[in-house]
Order: C-alpha cells, then sequence, then structure tokens
C-alpha cells in the first residue's frame, strides 16, 4: 500500500486519479460533485463509492464489476459485511488511511487462483466541504491478462521452470 502514489499500472486507474488531480486545488482535495464520470465512463463498472458514517463506511455506489468481485449487491451495505475485502490491505487499512491523509493511497494484492487485485482510493469532499466519502477502482485481473492490461506491473511470486 502507498499513500499518494501516481505510479499506477492500470490505465483506468491513472484516468480516475487524473480527474481527481485536475479538480483538486492547493487547499482543497477534489468534490464528488466536481468528478465527471464522461472522463472515467469506461471504468464505471470498476468504481465503488463509500462513505464514512460515524465509525462506519457503507458503499453508496457499486459497479457492475464489483457486484461481480464481491458476489452480490454492496449498495447500502457496511464494508465490514464483506470480510475479505474488509481485512485485505486495500479494505480497512486503506480506507482508513485515505480518510486521515485525504490522499489517494493505491495498492496491488497477488491472490490466489493466480489473480492480482489492483485498487485505488480517492478521497472527496461531500456537499458540505467534508471528507467523507471515496471513490474506489477495484480491479482484478488474471496473470494471463498482465502484459496487456497492465504491462508496468511486475508480479512479485517469480514462476520457477523446470529443466
Amino acid at each position: 500500500m502507498i499513500t499518494g502514489d501516481t505510479r499506477l499500472s492500470l490505465a483506468g486507474q491513472k484516468t480516475l486519479l487524473n480527474e481527481w488531480v485536475a479538480n483538486t486545488h492547493s487547499d482543497q482535495i477534489a468534490s464528488r460533485e466536481a468528478m465527471q464520470p464522461a472522463q472515467f465512463i469506461t471504468e464505471l463498472a470498476y468504481i465503488s463509492i463509500m462513505e464514512k458514517v460515524d465509525a462506519d463506511v457503507y458503499f453508496r455506489f457499486s459497479g457492475s464489476e464489483i457486484r461481480r468481485m464481491l458476489g452480490r449487491e454492496a449498495k447500502g451495505h457496511r464494508l465490514v459485511q464483506f470480510p475479505r475485502l474488509a481485512n485485505s490491505k486495500s479494505g480497512i487499512p486503506a480506507v482508513r488511511s485515505a480518510f486521515r491523509n485525504t490522499q489517494p493511497v493505491s495498492g496491488t494484492e497477488e491472490l490466489p487462483g493466480n489473480i492480482v487485485h489492483f485498487w485505488l482510493r480517492l478521497p472527496v469532499m461531500d456537499k458540505d466541504g467534508k471528507v467523507t466519502q471515496l471513490i474506489c477502482h477495484d480491479r482484478l485481473l488474471e496473470h494471463s491478462m498482465l502484459e496487456v492490461e497492465a504491462p508496468e506491473y511486475e508480479l512479485r511470486r517469480r514462476v520457477n521452470k523446470a529443466a
């Protein structure tokens, strides 16, 4: 997990981060309203919006690939209701970091089954100017798709070839 990292491997995450940066000013981060979905429309399937309400974090929106990844609709549910996500690097630790530092948080996690989870958490202001929401981008890629979709990414696991 790297806070404020702009070295992203996926083009869609770069596009989303660029939109966030374009709407962030020296003393104020981007507001949710300023983010223009038309700028990242091809990524909407991989996007969710989380909102902090008191001590809980709720999904306010979840794209079709997020629903597929989680196995069900996430909208209206608390993050902790998805234990596999909540307990991963991209879950509660990343969400807390993004809210606390009001900076983008991104990372990757290599999962069983030759899959890599690419994730990004972008804090945004609500209508009242408070940072209560995150725009999140999550994408699972099989190793066979890495060369095409994330050519800059290097697997941490090394595959040993038999002689």
